[in-house]
């Protein structure tokens, strides 16, 4: 954090200096010249002109935030973007649950593990491969074991019509 805002949240008895409530808590009295300082520093370009101090703080805030308390991992950067497009965040199956499904006469249980899927006392990373050693053919696990819809969605189909 800049010398400067640290001087001005010390002074000010708040959150004790190097703690990420004392850097949040600064970027509520900087200027906007002090934010746009900070966010070239952290984001090794200049602050959109566009962009009003309130938004360039909250960017900054973010930013700080993720490197003192890490970023959003992949599935949840996944599920989120397809929020955003309008889609389904998609099925989270929790451990412990079981996915059965009859081929051929005989029922197969899955039941999700942490790090994958275990059947028949083997740990899987995918269920599409599961599915291919019961049916010795390729096919889409989640599809097979009843998690996708075969045919196409309402929103898709409406969209070719």
């Amino acid at each position: 954090m800049p010398p400067k805002l640290a001087a001005q949240a010390h002074s000010k008895g708040e959150a004790p200096q190097g703690s990420l409530a004392h850097e949040l808590v600064v970027l509520q009295s900087a200027s906007i010249v002090e934010l746009q300082a900070q966010f070239r520093r952290l984001y090794q370009r200049p602050a959109p002109e566009s962009l009003s101090r309130d938004l360039i703080a909250r960017l900054l805030a973010h930013r700080i935030q993720e490197r003192r308390l890490g970023a959003l991992d992949r599935e949840l950067r996944v599920r989120l973007e397809r929020l955003v497009q309008g889609l389904p965040p998609g099925r989270r199956l929790k451990s412990g649950t079981v996915l059965v499904r009859e081929h051929e006469g005989t029922m197969h249980e899955v039941v999700i593990v942490p790090g994958g899927y275990l059947w028949n006392a083997e740990t899987f990373k995918s269920l599409s491969t599961i599915a291919r050693r019961i049916t010795g053919t390729s096919w889409n696990g989640p599809r097979f074991f009843g998690l996708r819809s075969s045919r196409p969605s309402a929103t898709k189909a409406g969209a070719h019509a």
